[in-house]
């Protein structure tokens, strides 16, 4: 039980890992033996973390794994608050804000949170459990990178953890004025949360790769190598430019084409949408014949009033400034790219891995609206409505993700890439660690 928990010896220590292309900056590197104790390895230019063995398991993910694919229908079907307004009783699961939404004429919205909410973590973890099967028992399937490379894609677009803060958050704000309690399936959103946590923090992603298979142990002398944007797998220029990832099935570019483009039409979708999600109120209430609506900010400013200070910090952090933060840093590197700039490149890729990584988190407005949409309604006397700014800032959080995801990170070091080809001066590095 301990192994599992604790996360076992996946990695032989003395094995060679064999050669990588960061998939951030594109430069190719021999993976060290990790050593008993296991280790981090950075890469050696940008700083990406090329693999991570202390503390993953494969046993402990498939654990976990397994254990939120089971929840996840529970979660779906059964009660997940209760509130008593007047003695009228309402009960909500997590579809009825979603349909709530949908009622009052914004279907698109409600369809993308039901694929964020519902659908799309059934594919999440079953993608991923059929991939950890299949390595746990050993088993080749010319499918399975494809598979590991879909459930990794959808882990950004999977968000009970996310849905789990817009849930806290909008019981707090519920709770002080009226009689609400958590149902089981309120108590399957906080597993299943936890769970997808310590499933992401379990993965070893690259034991992983190896374990699919092909790895590339040697390089030829004198052949340019481009790596797969996704899993970083070497091939030879010549042969795999505009293929297959042999592993993956990611198209193989050394710089992935029209990118700045597409780019570019994104993040200005994304500064138009903007000032109208800011301007318009998120959400507006009517109690009594009064109808009030609540921007953001305002928002955050009735949090504040009601010295709810961590949910108000947290409100600003994911919907006021991590929305600007996407949109400038991709205009930032819109320019750079455009001015073929060298400065601050490492400042650079270690700005674009946190937009990825903080992007989805910009959702817990919007799930804190649909989380208390269905229990606040009392026909006549009380109700919730959905403003004009929700489906502008949901606008703002799908543009930037989907911007993030199209980037090439690697055109950052475009200009330097063709230097050191034009100085005949290309070296393999080997990957820093940390034990």
């Amino acid at each position: 039980m301990s192994t599992v928990l604790m996360g076992s010896a996946d990695v032989d220590p003395h094995s060679e890992h064999g050669y990588l292309c960061c998939p951030d900056c594109g430069l190719l590197q021999k993976l060290p033996r990790i050593g008993i104790r296991g280790l981090n390895t950075y890469c050696g230019r940008c700083g990406a973390t090329l693999e991570r063995t202390r503390g993953r398991s494969i046993n402990a993910a498939l654990a976990m794994c397994l254990s939120a694919l089971f929840l996840l229908l529970p979660m779906n079907l059964l009660p997940f608050l209760t509130v008593d307004i007047f003695g009228v009783h309402h009960t909500s699961i997590i579809y009825s804000g979603i349909a709530g939404i949908a009622a009052q004429g914004w279907p698109v919205v409600a369809v993308i949170l039901a694929l964020e909410l519902i659908i799309l973590p059934f594919f999440r973890f079953g993608f991923l459990a059929a991939v950890l099967l299949g390595v746990y028992h050993d088993y080749h399937h010319p499918h399975l990178g494809r598979l590991f490379r879909w459930s990794e894609r959808l882990d950004q677009w999977s968000m009970p953890d996310v849905f789990l803060i817009g849930s806290v958050i909008g019981y707090g704000r519920v709770a002080p004025f009226l009689p609400i309690s958590i149902g089981i399936g309120g108590y399957c959103v906080l597993a299943v949360s936890f769970l997808t946590l310590l499933t992401r923090a379990s993965l070893d992603r690259r034991e992983i790769w190896r374990r699919i298979g092909p790895c590339c142990q040697e390089i030829e002398e004198g052949v340019e190598y481009v790596g797969c944007p996704f899993c970083g797998l070497p091939h030879p220029k010549a042969e795999a430019e505009g293929q297959q990832c042999h592993r993956c099935g990611e198209r193989v570019w050394r710089y992935r084409p029209d990118t700045e483009m597409r780019v570019l039409a994104l993040t200005l979708a994304g500064f138009f949408c903007y000032p109208f999600a800011y301007l318009y109120p998120m959400e507006s209430n009517y109690q009594l014949g009064s109808l009030q609506g609540y921007t953001i900010m305002t928002g955050v400013d009735k949090l504040i009033q009601a010295n709810f200070y961590l949910f108000a910090a947290i409100i600003f952090l994911a919907s006021v400034l991590t929305p600007f933060l996407k949109l400038f840093g991709l205009s930032w590197f819109l320019v750079s790219i455009h001015g073929q700039s060298q400065r601050w490149l490492r400042n650079k890729t270690t700005l674009f891995r946190v937009i990825r990584q903080i992007g989805r988190w910009s959702h817990i407005d919007v799930f804190t609206v649909a989380v208390f949409l269905p229990l606040m309604h009392l026909s006549g006397l009380l109700a919730v409505y959905v403003g004009k700014a929700l489906p502008f800032f949901l606008a703002v959080v799908i543009i930037t993700m989907f911007a993030t995801e199209i980037f090439d990170p690697r055109l950052l070091w475009q200009k330097v890439d063709e230097q050191q080809e034009q100085d005949e001066s290309v070296f393999v590095n080997t990957a820093s660690a940390e034990s």
